[in-house]
């Protein structure tokens, strides 16, 4: 008891942290992590030290003679008394310690490969969608979701992870199972089906489609709202997904093939920042262009979005974009404005573009505020704007989210149809308070 409540206020300690501060929410969901798992095992091991390490009085005659039927047995006596006793029971209790942790492990390691069968779950669309990579001028990498062509529906599914297990692992680092050994429990993304056709035709209307270009989170990728993009190219957009080279990636693969794994001291913060803004801006000129020429696709609005990290990034390039600029607007997911370094406007402020911010019940907490219109997506955590709630079970990564914030208690299709449905309208008229951006049910309007 005495532990569990030290233990309780250490977490308390760490949740008074700043949401605005990314690096600093990381840290204390890792630690909060590490503890949650150890609370697991260390019950067990003061429960048996306690019932081992007991002392009896001192025989009263002076030989007796042990008897101990298995080498596990707590029911023996000992010649010479509690002193002795007191050795075998210390003994005891050493062999309970090692056993219940690997027994443990075991048993987690089992149930977890047994519960991430048939995972991760795929929600359904209504249309054929594609996906295929590109490369910036500078190196760049983008995934681009988009409708198809329905006479696609034979060829090659793309992976949910474009580089198998190095995306994979790259992401169980980000929400800390690599640092405690569990890499293994999104090992299946690895191998998954992202349900898009690899290189397929983009299906073009006569009218052109709306581009949304996005950048990832502090530790995120281009694969790891597969599924999202997936729901939000099946409204009609497409969306091109950056991973970024600033060293916040979990992993890329750079121009000439190497592999670039997240380092966080690659660059500054403010360089960070800035590469970002860079890379998204480059983006706005080279893709429509390329989709026109290469893909005979017109894109008709341009628009910048992002998630946590990635939401900072895309206020930066929207505030450095020349005046001349295509962009039309900013659709931003629990955006972590604690990282702008001081180079951007303050939590609360609006942007020179029309901008809609949805942010999580953790962000609404913490009275999280930007652009045009602010809506809070009900029961949804930070993760819910990536796939993570899809990953494995929702009572798994329900359970899971008690330490790091993986998915609410809303239905997470649901959550992604929704905000699909609704970046729609605002990508189509441009317009933030148009009444079809709010009307979802999950929707509170507070600014």
């Amino acid at each position: 008891h005495d532990c569990q409540s030290l233990l309780q206020i250490l977490l308390n300690q760490l949740q008074s942290v700043s949401t605005g501060n990314l690096r600093l929410v990381q840290m204390r969901r890792k630690a909060q992590l590490k503890i949650f798992l150890s609370l697991f095992i260390l019950p067990s091991l003061f429960q048996h030290a306690r019932v081992d390490t007991f002392t009896l009085p001192t025989p009263s005659i002076n030989t007796i003679r042990a008897t101990q039927t298995t080498a596990h047995s707590r029911h023996f006596l000992i010649p010479g008394g509690q002193e002795e006793m007191a050795i075998m029971s210390r003994y005891s209790a050493v062999i309970n310690i090692a056993t219940y942790p690997l027994a443990f492990a075991a048993a987690f390691r089992t149930g977890a490969a047994l519960s991430v069968i048939n995972q991760p779950q795929m929600p359904p669309v209504d249309t054929q969608i594609g996906s295929r990579i590109l490369r910036l001028p500078s190196g760049t990498r983008v995934r681009l979701f988009y409708p198809a062509t329905s006479t696609e529906i034979a060829k090659e599914i793309a992976r949910y992870s474009t580089d198998g297990r190095q995306t994979s692992d790259g992401m169980a680092g980000l929400v800390g199972f690599r640092q405690v050994g569990l890499s293994f429990l999104l090992a299946h993304l690895a191998t998954a089906s992202s349900g898009c056709i690899q290189d397929a035709p983009i299906d073009s209307k006569d009218s052109g489609l709306p581009l949304l270009i996005y950048s990832h989170g502090y530790g995120g990728n281009m694969d790891m709202a597969t599924y999202f993009f997936r729901t939000m190219a099946s409204k009609g957009m497409i969306v091109a997904a950056l991973e970024h080279t600033d060293g916040t990636a979990s992993s890329t693969v750079r121009k000439d093939g190497t592999e670039q794994r997240f380092n966080s001291y690659l660059m500054t913060g403010r360089q960070q920042l800035t590469r970002r803004a860079e890379e998204m801006l480059e983006a706005v000129e080279f893709l429509p262009r390329e989709l026109d020429l290469k893909y005979s696709t017109t894109v008709c609005t341009i628009m910048l979005g992002g998630h946590s990290y990635g939401a900072p990034s895309a206020v930066m390039a929207a505030n450095g974009a020349a005046r001349q600029s295509d962009i039309a607007g900013l659709v931003l997911h629990d955006p972590a404005l604690g990282m702008g370094y001081g180079m951007l406007p303050p939590n609360g402020a609006k942007s020179k573009f029309p901008t809609i911010t949805y942010i999580s019940d953790e962000y609404n907490r913490a009275n999280v505020r930007y652009g045009d219109l602010t809506l809070h997506v009900k029961g949804s955590f930070h993760g819910n704007f990536v796939d993570a709630p899809l990953w494995a079970p929702r009572s798994v990564m329900r359970i899971l989210s008690v330490v790091i914030p993986a998915a609410g208690p809303a239905d997470p299709v649901e959550v992604h149809k929704q905000l699909a449905e609704s970046a729609a309208t605002f990508l189509k008229n441009k317009n933030p308070t148009d009444p079809g951006v709010m009307k979802g049910s999950l929707f509170e309007f507070v600014r």
